[in-house]
Parts: C-alpha cells; sequence; structure tokens
C-alpha cells in the first residue's frame, strides 16, 4: 500500500499533518492527485487541512527564538516519515497530551512575542552635538548634548529609556508611552514635552498636550502636567509645579539658554555642557548668586560681558569674584 493510500485511511487531523511535511517535501502528480481527492472527499478533511495551515502560519510568523523549536521537531519528523513511518510517528506527535503541551508552548511563544520589541536603538551625543531621532512610528525626538537614550518600541507600548541628558519628544498617537529615568517615569499618549536628567535631577516640560509623571517608586504620589507646566524631581521629591511659556520648552533647540532665577554656578554648569568655558567662580557664594535671561549658547563671551552688568562680580582671565 502507498504512502498516500495510507494517508486516506487515518484522522483528519494527523492526514492534514502528514500531507502538510509531505508537501514541503515536494509532490509528485499521482500524489498531487491523492491529495485533491482526498481534500474534496469530505468536508471535515478541508477544514483539518485549512486548521494546519493556520498552525502553520502562526509559528512561521514567531520570532526565530520560537519558530526553532518547532521547526526542528517538524525536521526531525520528515525525515523519519521519509523512512516509511509516517502512520506512527504523526499519531505519537499529535497525541492529544502531547497537544496541550503544544499549545502551552504556543501560548508561551505568544507571549514572549509580545515581550520582545518590535525596534531597538540607543542613541547617544557628544558634547555640543544636537541630534534628532526619527522613529517607525511617527514619533521623533530632539536629544540635546551629552545625552544618551535607550528606545525600545513594543506591540504594547513605546519606551524610552533616558541615560543621562535631556530629550524633547513629539509622540505620535498610539500605545501608551514612557520616558524612564531612574528617579521617575513619565507616560504620555500624545503630545510634546522635554524630559531632564543631569545633576541627579529630573525636570519634566510640556508644551502641548498633558503627561503623567511617576516618581520611583511606584508608591509615591504622582501628578498630571498639562501645556506650559514644568517641575522638578530631586530624592524622589516633586517640586511645586511651575508656569512655564510653552514656546520656551526645549529653547535650546534654537541654540538658546533660558535662565530663570538660576544660581550663576548652575547657569555656568549648562554652557560647560555644550562647550569649555573657562570660566571658574572663586568663591561659593558667588555662585548662590541667580541671574535670569536668554543667552546665545554659540555666544559664551555674550554671557560673560553681560555678567558684571547684572551681578555684583567682576571676571579676569576666566576667575569670577567679588568687586
Amino acid at each position: 500500500m502507498s504512502g498516500s493510500t495510507q494517508i486516506t485511511q487515518i484522522d483528519p487531523d494527523t492526514a492534514a499533518a502528514q500531507w502538510l511535511l509531505r508537501q514541503e517535501q515536494g509532490l509528485c502528480p499521482a500524489e498531487t492527485q491523492h491529495f485533491q481527492e482526498w481534500l474534496a472527499s469530505h468536508p471535515a478533511h478541508q477544514q483539518a487541512w485549512q486548521e494546519m495551515q493556520n498552525f502553520n502560519r502562526l509559528i512561521s510568523e514567531m520570532p526565530p527564538s520560537c519558530s526553532q523549536h518547532f521547526a526542528k521537531q517538524r525536521k526531525q519528523l520528515a525525515a523519519k516519515a521519509r523512512r516509511e513511518r509516517y502512520k506512527q510517528l504523526i499519531s505519537v506527535y499529535f497525541r492529544p497530551r502531547l497537544l496541550t503541551g503544544c499549545a502551552l508552548s504556543l501560548l508561551a511563544c505568544s507571549y514572549l512575542w509580545l515581550s520582545l520589541p518590535s525596534y531597538q536603538q540607543q542613541v547617544q551625543t557628544a558634547r555640543g552635538q544636537i541630534l534628532e531621532q526619527y522613529l517607525p512610528d511617527g514619533s521623533h525626538l530632539e536629544l540635546d548634548t551629552d545625552s544618551q537614550v535607550e528606545i525600545a518600541l513594543y506591540r504594547d507600548k513605546r519606551e524610552v529609556r533616558l541615560i543621562k541628558g535631556q530629550a524633547m519628544f513629539h509622540v505620535s498617537k498610539g500605545s501608551p508611552f514612557h520616558v524612564i529615568t531612574d528617579q521617575a517615569q513619565v507616560s504620555v499618549l500624545g503630545t510634546q514635552f522635554s524630559v531632564r536628567n543631569t545633576q541627579k535631577q529630573i525636570q519634566v516640560a510640556v508644551q502641548s498636550g498633558k503627561v503623567a509623571v511617576q516618581p520611583k517608586p511606584a508608591a509615591l504620589p504622582g501628578l498630571i502636567l498639562r501645556a506650559g507646566e514644568a517641575v522638578s524631581l530631586e530624592n524622589n521629591t516633586l517640586s511645586p509645579v511651575q508656569a512655564i511659556a510653552p514656546a520656551a520648552v526645549g529653547s535650546w533647540r534654537q541654540g538658546r539658554l533660558s535662565f530663570d532665577n538660576t544660581t550663576l554656578a548652575n547657569a555656568i554648569a549648562e554652557f560647560e555642557r555644550y562647550t569649555p568655558t573657562g570660566l571658574r567662580i572663586t568663591d561659593p557664594e558667588i555662585g548662590k548668586l541667580r541671574i535670569s535671561g536668554s543667552f546665545e549658547i554659540k555666544k559664551l563671551q555674550q554671557f560673560t560681558q553681560a555678567l558684571p552688568q547684572v551681578l555684583p562680580v567682576r571676571i579676569n582671565k576666566g576667575e569670577i569674584s567679588a568687586p
């Protein structure tokens, strides 16, 4: 009795599995005719064949880490089938108790498929460099000087880890979008905002839309920021919400640094992130003086010349001291 005739005499599910193996090996014209006759002989055959194709398609769409296990078993089975042992091996492979294990494996692989990112990227900028990065989901981010992010897009969420520096985010609508730092998670659904992670302090400012700021650990209270609002987080403590001009969010993208009652020490440190300033504060009390204004990043000399005019200081060969 030929192998094709044997296939027609077993249950539809097992027969469908065997026909699939035979097709992958290649059918001769006579076998092709036997297959068509088997398929047309009963509706149960057509249903079993369709289910077997769906099952095979599901395996082929899985990540390699999942599908390789099934592919290996199928290759082993096909090799044994070529040695005239179709009926025995298929009945063992598809016996009901093993089908349960197979279903559990599929569930596990489906979970793994969801947990693996569909897109990953690490982006880092050098001192003085500003970089724009576009993402496959239509979002994009602008990365400030001396900054680093790790991007991972999953099928049910989007995550960007801001390792250091700051970035401006333009988020397209879609699955939840999270910006994660060592102290907080910022979550949005569609907005434009900036997140800064420098000097052990997190700053979030919203240009449009709204974001949720959740300190770590999650048990700590969070808050919602709307357009024109900003907040800082230091030592897991949120500052009061501050009102800001939406147009001022991420002013560094236009090559400017904006200071609002900022200490002189912090203002100079901000310039240092972009370029060596050569400035040194000789007295810590001078560093506590406050300054406000907007300055061009590439025109450090203008900033230096303005200091003695707005603060009680003098500058001599880069040293800032009392007059």
